[in-house]
């Protein structure tokens, strides 16, 4: 599996990071997880090719997790390139995405809905969904009413965990136990404790409670940037630790 950072930022702009989003590649499946506004012409920038795209997975509706899918959506439709493949796109979101979906399509649908591409959308609590050579597992955590958690497992023993926006819970722990490699949102410092995000220590204590090969730090809002965040996960986790940036590669 190769895990590529499209995004490693929040919704307000900040040179070199972008809104959410990561593509996650095998030998048989391209996966878009999360995209906000942007996502998409990064796909050139880091010579990824958008046009493999088959699953989406959403972990909650928040316009910088799920804003490029109608330019996604739009590309599709028009690109020559795609219009001569008939082809299934699998969405994966939490409860209440079919109804946004809908009202999405409400306003767009007529300029975007790719003719010949069948759009599967799925919503899911908690439930492990099997792909020719992957299995995702979702379960829940608490940030929205809804928001899910992925875990990627190859079945050979590789491993991605993606958190998505949380907040520190037992449910999101034991999703991620034992995990090769464990991606947390790192959104804010430890002195401006949010009820919604992840701070450095937290995520330090996590990734030491999961037992987790490699922590990989993301969804950084610019203060905590002017933090030691490495200093403070490290008094807690003593393993391999590194701090996302756009364009980064993950190969597991």
């Amino acid at each position: 599996m190769k895990l590529t950072v499209i995004g490693s930022g929040v919704l307000i702009p900040q040179a070199g990071r972008g809104n959410s989003g990561y593509f996650l590649e095998t030998e048989h499946h391209s996966i878009l997880i999360d995209g906000g506004s942007g996502t998409l012409r990064k796909f050139p920038e880091f010579n990824l090719d958008y046009r493999k795209i088959d699953t989406i997975c959403y972990s909650h509706l928040h316009p910088d997790h799920t804003m490029d899918l109608i330019p996604l959506l739009f590309a599709f439709k028009h690109d020559p390139k795609v219009q001569t493949l008939d082809r299934t796109l699998q969405i994966i979101g939490p409860k209440g995405f079919q109804s946004f979906f809908n009202r999405m399509m409400d306003i767009f649908g007529q300029w975007v809905l790719p003719e010949g591409m069948d759009i599967k959308i799925k919503e899911v609590t908690r439930e492990k969904i099997a792909l020719t050579d992957l299995n995702i597992t979702c379960n829940r955590t608490i940030h929205t009413d809804h928001s899910i958690t992925f875990r990627f497992d190859d079945g050979i023993g590789n491993d991605i965990f993606y958190s998505g926006d949380t907040t520190l819970c037992a449910e999101l722990i034991e999703s991620a136990r034992d995990v090769k490699t464990l991606i947390l949102e790192c959104s804010t410092p430890d002195k401006m404790k949010s009820k919604k995000h992840l701070t450095p220590t937290e995520c330090g204590k996590i990734a030491a409670e999961t037992h987790c090969n490699k922590l990989v730090l993301t969804h950084f809002y610019p203060e905590v940037l002017k933090t030691d965040i490495l200093g403070a996960v490290s008094k807690y986790y003593n393993g391999n630790i590194e701090m996302a940036y756009d364009g980064m590669v993950i190969d597991v």
